[in-house]
C-alpha cells in the first residue's frame, strides 16, 4: 500500500516538475529580447551612436526636468509605454532635456524655459518626419507617440 502511495507522489511529483519546466519556459520566450524593443537612456556621449548611427528608426523622447520633479511619471514609465506603443520595429531612446543639451540642440521646437517634453524619430542618423518633434504630456505620451509614428510612416512611404 505505501508502495503505491510513494508512486503515485513520485508521479504527481513529475507533473508538477514538467509544469513548472513548461511555464519558465514560456516566460522566458515571452520577454526574449529578440521580440522586445532596444531601450537606451539617452546622454550626449552616446547621442551619436545611438540614435545618428542607428540602422533602425529611433523614437527619441526628451522629458523635461521640472515635470520629473513633479513626480507626476518616471523615465522608466515612459520607456515602458514607449516599448509597447511602437514595438521592436523601432529603436528608443529616453533622456531628461536638461541632461541632453546636444540631442535638445537637434531636436526642432520652439526654445522655451522649462523645455517642453517631446517625442520626435530618427533615421538614418536624420530628423524624420518633417514638421518637428511633438509635445508630448509624459503623463499621457500616446497621442505624441501616434502623430509621430504617423507623420514618420507617411513620409517613408
Amino acid at each position: 500500500m505505501t508502495l503505491k502511495i510513494t508512486k503515485g507522489i513520485a508521479s504527481i511529483g513529475k507533473r508538477l516538475v514538467s509544469v513548472f519546466l513548461v511555464l519558465v519556459v514560456s516566460l522566458m520566450l515571452l520577454t526574449s529580447p529578440a521580440v522586445a524593443a532596444t531601450i537606451t537612456t539617452l546622454n550626449d556621449e552616446n547621442f551619436r551612436t545611438e540614435v545618428l548611427e542607428s540602422n533602425k528608426p529611433v523614437a527619441v523622447i526628451l522629458v523635461s526636468a521640472v515635470f520629473l520633479q513633479d513626480g507626476n511619471a518616471t523615465l522608466k514609465q515612459l520607456q515602458a509605454k514607449a516599448e509597447k506603443f511602437f514595438g521592436s520595429n523601432y529603436k528608443i531612446a529616453v533622456g531628461v532635456v536638461e541632461e541632453n543639451p546636444y540631442a535638445y540642440s537637434e531636436t526642432i521646437v520652439p526654445r522655451v524655459f522649462p523645455p517642453p517634453s517631446t517625442v520626435s524619430i530618427y533615421k538614418n542618423g536624420n530628423f524624420a518626419g518633417g514638421r518637428g518633434a511633438f509635445f508630448m504630456n509624459p503623463n499621457d505620451p500616446t497621442q505624441a507617440f501616434e502623430r509621430a509614428k504617423s507623420e514618420f510612416e507617411s513620409s517613408v512611404s
